[in-house]
C-alpha cells in the first residue's frame, strides 16, 4: 500500500443501464419525470398463474458488449459509458493506476440456469451429468467476480479488482471501497458500481414466499409504492451503474469536469433479523449521525432506500426523524424504487448515480406512486413530482437483507472555495 496525505475525491463519470432507459441521460430523464418501469412479467421471467410485476432492464439498441451472461454485459456497457463521460481513454488510463470495485449480489443467475437445464437434460437422456461442465467454461460466469474481472480486462488495468457482496447494499459498498482504495494510495482512479439481473423464476418465487413482493393485482406500474399508506412490497428490477471516482488534483491537471465531491461514507450492521430492520433503528440512527459528522451539516437531500415494504419504510423514516427532529422538515427526501423497481445488488450504485445527477441538475427526483403518505413516514418525501432546489450536500442510504447498512455523503463541486 502506498500511503498518501488525505485527498479530495470527485465523481467524473457515470454509466447507467436501467429499466427506465439504456443509458445515463435517458434513465435520468425518466426518473425526473416520475415514470414507472414496472410491468406484468411473462415467460421466461415468470410463468405462474398469479400475476407478478417486475422491471426488466432496457438494453442499448446496438448492444456493443453482447455477452452470454447479461450481468457481464451490463457491467461492460455501464463502465464504457462512465469512462466516456469522464473523458478517459487508454492513453490517459495507461498513465495512472486504475482500480475496479464492481459488485454483484448473486453472480450470473442466467448462466447458472442454463447449466442447470443442461444437466437436467443430460440426466433425462442418460448422458453423464458432468460432461457439460468438462466441455465448457460457462460455469465461470456464475462467479460473482466475473463482472469486475471483465471490466479489468476491458481497460487493461493492473490495479486492484474487487467484488463486494452485501445483498441490496452491494452497490453502495462497492463505491465506499473504491473511495478507500484512492484514499489509501492503491489507485488514482476507481471504476465503482454494481449490476444485477435477477428476474428468474426461482428467485422471484423465493422472494414472494418471503412476503416482500408487492401484492398488487390491478396495475403493474403502481405495484411498488414506497412510503404510501397502501404499499404492500416491492417489485424486482434489473440494471447496473458504474461511476468513475478520481483524485481531484488529477482531474484538475487534465482540465476535466466533475459532478460531485465524494465526502465520505460508512458501513454498519443491523443484527435484528434477516429481512427486517430493528424497529428502534439503533444502528441506522448511528449511521445517520456518522454521515452528519462527515458532511458537517444537515443534508439538503437524502436518497432513501425505500423498498415499499410494510415494516422497513417506517423504520427508515422514524430514524431520520429521531436524529433530526423538526429539522427534517427543512430537507427533501425521495425513494426511487417506485419507478425503477428494486434492483437488488444494483440498487445502491444506480441510486447513488441518480443522487450525483440530482446534484448536477439541482433537482430532487420524485417518489413515484406516493399518493397518501403513511403517517409513520413523516418526511418531505417529494410525492410524484420532481422538485427543483439548491443541493449542496446529499446523502444516499442503502440497506441489505442480512443487516447490511451503508451510507454515503456527497457535496456539490467546489471551485475557488465556492459552490459551482
Amino acid at each position: 500500500m502506498h500511503t498518501r496525505e488525505p485527498c479530495r475525491i470527485v465523481v467524473t463519470g457515470i454509466g447507467l443501464c436501467t429499466p427506465l432507459g439504456p443509458d445515463r441521460e435517458s434513465s435520468w430523464r425518466q426518473m425526473v419525470a416520475g415514470h414507472s418501469s414496472a410491468r406484468w412479467l411473462a415467460a421466461p421471467h415468470w410463468s405462474d398463474d398469479v400475476p407478478l410485476a417486475g422491471a426488466p432492464v432496457c438494453y442499448p439498441e446496438n448492444r456493443p458488449f453482447r455477452h452470454s451472461e447479461p450481468l457481464v454485459e451490463l457491467a461492460l456497457t455501464t463502465a464504457a459509458e462512465a469512462l466516456s463521460h469522464a473523458g478517459l481513454d487508454r492513453r490517459v488510463l495507461d498513465r495512472q493506476v486504475v482500480g475496479v470495485v464492481f459488485g454483484t449480489s448473486k453472480g450470473g443467475l442466467h448462466s447458472f440456469s442454463r447449466i442447470l437445464e443442461k444437466s437436467r437434460s443430460n440426466a433425462t437422456c442418460g448422458r453423464p451429468i458432468n460432461k457439460e461442465f468438462a466441455d465448457s467454461n460457462e460455469w465461470l460466469d456464475v462467479l460473482p467476480n466475473q463482472a469486475a474481472a471483465a471490466i479489468g480486462r476491458m481497460i487493461g488495468g493492473y490495479g486492484p479488482v474487487l467484488c463486494p457482496v452485501a445483498a441490496c447494499a452491494t452497490g453502495l459498498a462497492a463505491c465506499l471501497r473504491g473511495a478507500e482504495l484512492i484514499q489509501n494510495g492503491d489507485c488514482d482512479v476507481a471504476l465503482v458500481g454494481s449490476a444485477d439481473v435477477s428476474l428468474q423464476p426461482a428467485l422471484l418465487g423465493s422472494f414472494r414466499r418471503l412476503g416482500v413482493l408487492s401484492r398488487e393485482m390491478e396495475d403493474a406500474a403502481r405495484a411498488c409504492r414506497p412510503f404510501d399508506r397502501g404499499r404492500s412490497g416491492f417489485v424486482i428490477g434489473e440494471g447496473a451503474a458504474c461511476l468513475v471516482l478520481e483524485r481531484l488534483d488529477s482531474v484538475i491537471k487534465r482540465d476535466a469536469a466533475w459532478y460531485a465531491e465524494w465526502l465520505g461514507g460508512r458501513m454498519l450492521s443491523d443484527p435484528h433479523g434477516l429481512t427486517q430492520l430493528d424497529p428502534a433503528g439503533t444502528s441506522l440512527r448511528r449511521l445517520l449521525r456518522d454521515l452528519h459528522s462527515i458532511g458537517r451539516r444537515c443534508p439538503d437531500y437524502i436518497n432513501l432506500h425505500g423498498t415499499g415494504t410494510l415494516t422497513n419504510d417506517p423504520v427508515e423514516c422514524r430514524a431520520i426523524r429521531k436524529v433530526f427532529g423538526t429539522v427534517a422538515d427543512e430537507f427533501d427526501c425521495s425513494g426511487l424504487k417506485g419507478g425503477l423497481g428494486h434492483l437488488l445488488g444494483a440498487a445502491g450504485s444506480v441510486e447513488l448515480a441518480a443522487t450525483v445527477l440530482a446534484i448536477r441538475d439541482q433537482i430532487v427526483p420524485p417518489t413515484v406512486n406516493l399518493v397518501e403518505i403513511d403517517p409513520e413516514c413523516r418526511l418531505q418525501l417529494t410525492p410524484r413530482i420532481a422538485k427543483p432546489r439548491r443541493i449542496e450536500i446529499a446523502w444516499k442510504l442503502s440497506m441489505g437483507f442480512g443487516g447490511h447498512l451503508a451510507g454515503a455523503c456527497l457535496g456539490r463541486p467546489f471551485r475557488g472555495g465556492e459552490f459551482a
